[in-house]
């Protein structure tokens, strides 16, 4: 995960930034910048009100665990933000850093403990190394707690039309899609890789507003078939700029989940500079989709309050 700069400061009452390309024949096609920060101040000013009035009404102040590696340093900068935005938002925020070195045992038992702590109400594991299971790791949580929405389950559950704890990121996707305005309806949505945090439980919210559904990962052949026809793309394939500009559809919705650092810069899934010339819309990176998914973070953890 990136540090601070991945977020970004926010910039209330920015509105869509357009940045124009030119196509052929001449025609001026406008991308709207999809602006993060914008649509995470909203929701904040929503969740502030929220967590004031359980406070008020039942005496709970919300609050969330962090379990996070301190390799690399990027994760810690991350969970960092989550605290200071928990903050400005009224609620409770504490951070458990462990050595690279932890075992999915000592993760096991600090969530353990996390679970019987009363003033816990939700367990955030940041990602983790490849030697831990993060989808059996998350199985040890409470469901009651599980802001992520990835145990089975939750999980079970918002497959079979209970959205009472969506997963955070497919969530804060589905909210920027809806800030573009345009109807999903008959689109065709094309989702670029498959994993449970993002790929499966985002292919599923854009089938529930009756969109036509492609989901593409590593095994898929000739991948530029499927993302030129997409009305909607969303790319969590974890790999720099897998998307150029010649594989987008012209007027095309272009949502970048992917960060990855390159050198000192983050970039994401996406190659910015040729493909903002053929979407209407785009996130960028940095300042796209993370600010909206902490916010649907907390949304979450918030509920997880509100049912304790």
């Amino acid at each position: 995960m990136p540090g601070d700069s991945f977020w970004m400061a926010y910039s209330p009452g920015m509105l869509p930034l357009k940045t124009s390309g030119v196509l052929k024949g001449g025609t001026e096609l406008a991308a709207n910048i999809i602006r993060g920060e914008t649509i995470a101040q909203e929701l904040h000013d929503n969740l502030k009100h929220e967590v004031a009035k359980l406070k008020e009404d039942r005496g709970i102040t919300p609050c969330m665990a962090i379990i996070v590696l301190k390799s690399p340093v990027s994760r810690i900068h991350v969970a960092r933000l989550k605290e200071r935005t928990s903050q400005q938002l009224g609620i409770k925020c504490q951070i458990f850093t462990l050595p690279e070195t932890t075992t999915e045992e000592e993760i096991n038992y600090l969530t353990e403990r996390l679970n019987t702590a009363k003033e816990v109400h939700g367990i955030n594991i940041h990602p983790l190394t490849p030697h831990l299971n993060h989808t059996l790791i998350s199985q040890m949580v409470d469901p009651r707690k599980d802001v992520e929405g990835l145990n089975f389950l939750n999980m079970g559950a918002f497959l079979s039309g209970d959205f009472r704890m969506v997963p955070f990121v497919a969530r804060g996707i589905m909210k920027l899609i809806e800030h573009t305005g345009e109807d999903l309806e008959g689109k065709r949505a094309v989702v670029v890789g498959r994993s449970q945090l993002v790929g499966e439980p985002v292919s599923f919210l854009l089938l529930e507003q009756n969109a036509t559904v492609s989901v593409c990962h590593s095994m898929t052949p000739d991948l530029s078939t499927f993302t030129k026809k997409a009305d909607v793309l969303v790319v969590s394939a974890g790999q720099p700029r897998i998307i150029k500009g010649n594989m987008v559809k012209e007027g095309a919705i272009v949502i970048d989940v992917g960060v990855n650092q390159v050198g000192t810069r983050l970039i994401g899934d996406v190659d910015y500079d040729t493909v903002k010339d053929k979407a209407s819309w785009i996130t960028p990176v940095p300042g796209g989709v993370g600010p909206v998914t902490i916010a649907m973070l907390l949304d979450n953890l918030v509920k997880a309050a509100k049912y304790s």
